[in-house]
């Protein structure tokens, strides 16, 4: 766990936001900061679950967790002037949900916030299934996650 400019403790993944992910406009191309998003929510599964990740949940658990949400505000451009810090930290664990709070930092400076929210699903039958009990358990001793709102 590393501490947020915020103030609030969770994953951080930084990286570098190049030339390539650039629009016109010499700010990060919209469509790439989703991008960016989910690869730092793959990274925070990695992270928690001891190098289990999206390719280990399909392939060895036979699990899947579509998006059922994306939501994302900007309140700074992103550039590629210097490293992007990504945030992570889980807002919601539901009975077969998982809702992430994702904030994009350069420089201190917040520039943008999502929301994710992720259902688990088995591969073979393609049918909403309970959050597996082994990542609900790494989730809780790690994370101090709120309920979701009935």
């Amino acid at each position: 766990m590393t501490d947020h400019p915020a103030g609030r403790r969770g994953f951080v993944q930084e990286r570098v936001v190049s030339f390539a992910d650039c629009d016109p406009a010499r700010i990060a191309y919209t469509g790439r900061l989703a991008d960016f998003a989910l690869e730092a929510i793959e990274a925070f599964w990695s992270d928690v679950l001891d190098g289990e990740s999206w390719f280990e949940f399909n392939l060895d658990h036979g699990l899947g967790t579509p998006f059922v949400k994306m939501e994302m505000e900007f309140s700074a451009p992103v550039t590629p002037r210097c490293k992007l810090s990504l945030h992570v930290e889980p807002a919601a664990l539901g009975s077969s949900s998982i809702a992430f709070r994702i904030e994009g930092f350069q420089e201190r400076r917040s520039c943008f916030v999502g929301r994710f929210v992720c259902v688990f699903i088995s591969i073979e039958s393609f049918e909403k299934i309970p959050v597996p009990g082994w990542i609900r358990e790494k989730l809780e001793r790690r994370f101090e996650i709120p309920k979701p709102a009935p």
